[in-house]
């Protein structure tokens, strides 16, 4: 009697602590998949691609910015009502404030993903600072009106310069001046990038015609490169394509002419040139560019 009871006394206590360890263990699985849920969704707003809806206010689904011109339309009013206080013009200020407000709930609701980035609190707080006349309260009101707009701006404005500022490389030709053809940017660089690195490669095998024949093709390749940039840039460029990096590429020919080319001197000229106009060009346009591919196929980086 006495071990059938301890054996049901042991049974139940393992049965008690079996129920606490899964009760126990389902809970911290609730919250580890609250805070992946959490991390993931974080992850998607700073990683992820705008909202859908914000296309139709940027072309070319709209014949402007529109959504650019409304942010002026934000900006403007919020300008000046500190631009008013600093003058001393409260009714200023007041109106200013009121065009802002009227202009912040428009915007509240023209995208929707966004609603929730438009709090009325802060600028509710900013009405009743400038109502009260109290200066010390006026400067922090504004303060937090502004990190709602910064909060949303360190995430989504520059995703929005790539989108819809940058212009695409990849609708861009280029005629070829060595073959005649019309190639797209990409294969255009490939060919240009071939030819300046076939000039120290030919001349380190003792290749002297055909360094010549690579520069004279790198030399034609980037004149013509430097002619494609006013497919975004209306006017003459003073950097990257200008004339102290086609002085270089003239100092270049000249060694790589020259009886007894100096590899020194050379690879000085080659590293000039690739760290002048290749390397800062590309600091300034590959990050946009790869960006921007990587917004319009977004899904099938998942695949």
């Amino acid at each position: 009697m006495k071990k059938a009871t301890y054996l049901i006394g042991l049974f139940l206590g393992i049965s008690l602590l079996t129920i606490g360890i899964s009760s126990c263990a389902g809970g911290d699985l609730e919250a580890e998949n609250a805070r992946l849920a959490e991390e993931n969704a974080l992850l998607k707003e700073i990683a992820g691609p705008l909202p859908a809806s914000l296309d139709q206010y940027f072309p070319p689904a709209a014949p402007a910015p529109i959504w650019l011109i409304e942010m002026f339309g934000l900006s403007g009013p919020f300008e000046g009502i500190g631009n008013d206080l600093g003058q001393g013009d409260i009714d200023g200020a007041m109106a200013n404030f009121e065009a802002f407000k009227a202009q912040y709930t428009k915007m509240s609701t023209m995208v929707p993903e966004w609603t929730d980035k438009f709090p009325m609190e802060p600028v509710d707080a900013l009405g009743e600072a400038l109502e009260s006349g109290d200066p010390s309260k006026v400067g922090p009101a504004m303060g937090g009106v502004g990190a709602v707009c910064g909060s949303c701006h360190i995430i989504n404005q520059v995703k929005a310069f790539q989108k819809y500022h940058w212009g695409d490389f990849e609708v861009i030709e280029i005629r070829d001046p060595i073959s005649g053809e019309n190639l797209a940017w990409r294969d255009f660089m490939f060919a240009m990038a071939g030819a300046f690195g076939g000039i120290t490669n030919d001349l380190a095998q003792g290749q002297t015609d055909n360094a010549i024949a690579n520069f004279e093709a790198f030399e034609a390749r980037f004149n013509a490169l430097g002619g494609a940039c006013f497919n975004c840039h209306p006017t003459e460029r003073t950097y990257f394509v200008d004339a102290s990096v086609k002085g270089m590429i003239a100092q270049l020919g000249e060694a790589v002419k020259a009886p007894n080319p100096d590899m020194e001197a050379i690879g000085g000229l080659a590293g000039g040139i690739g760290n002048e106009s290749c390397m800062k060009c590309h600091l300034v346009h590959i990050p946009a560019q790869n960006t921007k591919a990587k917004w319009e196929r977004y899904e099938d980086l998942f695949k």
